[in-house]
């Protein structure tokens, strides 16, 4: 029988929670309320509640309270959206002379320093009502922007610039997900027009980056380095700017991703550190306090150094109210603490709500609390090895009942042998973590240290180099799925029938989960459906080039005519056709043996003419292009201007349109505005307009004459 709640009195919190966050997302989508008539609402519901609970004594007449309750709570959750919402009333793309405070540590890229910090005066602008979040962009060059630290207070004369729609379809959304961070504006910093003009940092804040340099820093003093260095980082502090993208790659293909993720796992082992300590310490009463103030410094502690992420803020809170309920001799309830954690992180950040980290925290718990004793007492292991690996299989496999649909939408991969992963990568992170705290705190003894630090070296290359290895089994994981929110709102609706029907037995919940189920597999089919019988051309802008997708009926071809990597800007739009594999052909490498139905490719001095169907597009992809004469008119469907454009070539080809790509320089684009206007020709500039899409399906038959 699955244990839940007796009834939803055990519960409390997660009767209010809910009509908080549906006041949250209610103002989040719609926005239909203004900040003063939610605080006269909130008001009049208050006095009301007030009124109905110590003059309304009717035990019949009850549901009034919770019904006021009910509504004080989403007019809260709305106003939370509201005063928390990013204000947008400073003009973007002009200069300002501006005095900032760096909030974090600079983090070094590969293109560029980045660096959070907030405008604290700002001129010509008038006064500031309060500090405008911000995000700094510093030369690699700047070496001096390498030894700013948090804290510090810089003066610098910059373009403040607001964050731009993604320019690639079903790309990565940066705009958005700043904006949900508090951030609308950054600066990209010249060299030489900013300067250090003080410091002044939040010393507790401060206390916890240097504690996060100091353990990195004496791990490097022990030799260890690269992945070893960068996995411990992550999995010890939540530092996870030293991850490259093949470790990355490597663990969320696995479906490990959560080894890196401070979290529950990580709060739990201090947790279960900080009960050790503290039990080493007299049982007598008056003892007691001592003793949760202890724990509680332990875990809010660590809860700091790694950055107070939504995921360890949710434990850190649930381990607390544990603690606190252990001291108090009170009865608590899973459910209700996990419930209360929600209600406090929402509270004091509403946009939590739509952090992916919060998301999938959440729900890994509530699957592990009410799955986990299901998947547990199927099978009754006599031995203690046996049962320990059996009931961390059973974890791993509740974990990933509720977090599936979160996992399908957002990261469109499914990892096939996650139940293998957590074998190895929960022990050995384990051993990490715990190796981790035991060098850096026996590191005053220099030989000590030494000899903990290469056992975690070598622990820590184990855990990589068995993830490494799990990543090469065939069909390890399954990637480039699509799956839309209605699909994932179904797939939640599905489960939570089939748990429904776990504790009640009633048919009808299994029916309406199967119902369910089936309408997640019909919207793909019917998307599948629609994108195998759709022909298209699609124009990639790219940081000074651009790349074009030829899509015809599931199969594409990438075009380009730069040594780029295309992952970044095509990776959303093949999820989203469910395309094979696609294959790049680069013009500058092309050979002519080389042979495709749906596409044929004719090169002539540096240009190219690509015919697919019955369209045809053209483009220069050398410098050749410049030189080429002779040739007759072509009347082509599309002509791509990029950095190897000639106005001469509008002299032999005639196209219908335009289309001009990032490569192009915004002067000379504006020229050829100007001239292809004059010339009645339709135009598309990317780098304004972002990509552009182009219709396969017509077929009008057309001939050409290029050889």
């Amino acid at each position: 029988m699955v244990k839940i709640p007796a009834n939803i009195h055990e519960v409390p919190f997660f009767r209010l929670v809910l009509p908080l966050i549906g006041g949250i997302l209610t103002q989040h989508y719609f926005n239909p309320f203004s900040t003063t008539l939610l605080i006269f609402a909130i008001l009049i519901l208050f006095l009301l509640l007030l009124f109905t609970r110590y003059f309304i004594g009717s035990w019949t007449k009850r549901w009034v309270f919770g019904l006021t309750l009910n509504f004080l709570l989403v007019f809260i959750g709305c106003l939370l959206v509201s005063a928390k919402r990013p204000e947008v009333n400073i003009k973007p793309n002009s200069n300002y002379t501006m005095l900032l405070r760096l909030t974090e540590p600079p983090v070094a890229g590969t293109n560029s320093i980045k660096v959070k910090a907030e405008i604290i005066d700002i001129k010509p602008f008038s006064a500031l009502d309060s500090p405008k979040p911000v995000l700094l962009y510093f030369l690699l060059s700047d070496s001096a922007s390498q030894a700013l630290s948090y804290g510090d207070i810089i003066a610098l004369s910059g373009n403040l610039k607001e964050f731009s729609e993604p320019p690639n379809p079903y790309q990565f959304n940066l705009k958005r997900y700043m904006h949900l961070l508090g951030i609308v504006y950054y600066i990209r910093v010249s060299q030489g027009y900013w300067e250090k003009v003080g410091s002044n940092p939040n010393k507790i804040f401060k206390l916890a980056f240097n504690a996060q340099n100091y353990v990195i820093e004496t791990l490097k003093g022990y030799g260890i380095g690269g992945q070893e260095l960068a996995v411990i980082s992550a999995l010890m502090l939540g530092y996870k700017s030293l991850l490259d993208d093949e470790i990355r790659k490597v663990y969320s293909s696995v479906g490990a991703m959560h080894i890196l993720a401070v979290s529950g796992l990580h709060v739990g082992l201090i947790f279960g550190l900080a009960v050790m300590i503290v039990a080493l310490l007299p049982k007598r009463r008056y003892w007691m306090g001592i003793r949760l103030a202890i724990a509680l410094a332990v875990l809010w502690g660590y809860a700091v150094i790694t950055g107070l992420s939504p995921s360890v803020c949710r434990a850190t809170i649930m381990f607390s109210l544990f603690a606190i309920g252990q001291t108090a001799s009170l009865k608590t309830n899973g459910y209700n603490t996990l419930a209360a954690a929600a209600f406090v992180l929402l509270a004091s950040n509403p946009f939590m709500l739509f952090n992916v980290g919060f998301q999938l925290s959440f729900a890994a718990v509530l699957s592990i609390v009410f799955f986990h004793p299901i998947i547990y007492n199927l099978v009754k292991p006599q031995f203690k090895l046996i049962d320990y690996l059996w009931s961390l299989l059973s974890v791993s496999a509740a974990a990933q009942i509720l977090t599936l649909p979160l996992t399908l939408y957002y990261f469109g991969q499914f990892p096939v042998v996650f139940l293998v992963t957590n074998l190895i990568a929960i022990p050995l992170a384990t051993i990490v973590l715990y190796l981790s705290l035991v060098t850096v705190t026996f590191s005053i003894i220099e030989q000590l240290g030494f000899l903990f630090a290469k056992v975690l070296g070598f622990t820590t290359w184990l855990l990589n180099s068995g993830l490494k290895l799990i990543d090469t089994f065939p069909f390890s994981s399954i990637g480039s799925i699509f799956f839309t929110s209605w699909q994932a709102i179904l797939l939640f609706l599905s489960t939570l029938m089939f748990s429904v029907y776990l504790v009640n037995r009633r048919k009808s919940f299994l029916q309406l989960s199967f119902i369910s189920l089936i309408g997640v597999l019909a919207i793909g089919t019917v998307h599948l459906l629609r994108v195998k019988n759709h022909a298209e051309l699609v124009v990639f802008p790219v940081p000074k080039s651009s790349v074009i997708c030829v899509n015809c009926y599931g199969n594409a071809l990438m075009v380009l005519y730069d040594s780029i990597d295309t992952k970044y800007p095509t990776d959303g739009y093949i999820r989203n056709r469910a395309l094979q594999k696609s294959h790049e052909i680069n013009l500058n490498l092309y050979q002519k043996e080389e042979h495709s139905t749906q596409l044929k490719i004719i090169r002539k001095s540096g240009l190219a003419l690509l015919i697919t169907g019955n369209k045809s597009i053209a483009l220069a992809y050398n410098d050749s292009a410049k030189n080429i004469k002779n040739i007759n008119p072509l009347n082509v469907d599309l002509l791509i201007a990029n950095r190897f454009y000639t106005s001469s070539l509008l002299n032999i080809i005639n196209p219908q349109k335009v289309i001009i790509d990032p490569s192009v320089k915004s002067a000379y684009a504006n020229r050829l505005t100007s001239t292809l206007i004059k010339n009645n020709i339709a135009y598309y500039n990317t780098s304004l307009s972002g990509f552009f899409e182009y219709n396969l399906n017509e077929t009008n038959p057309k001939t050409f004459a290029f050889q």
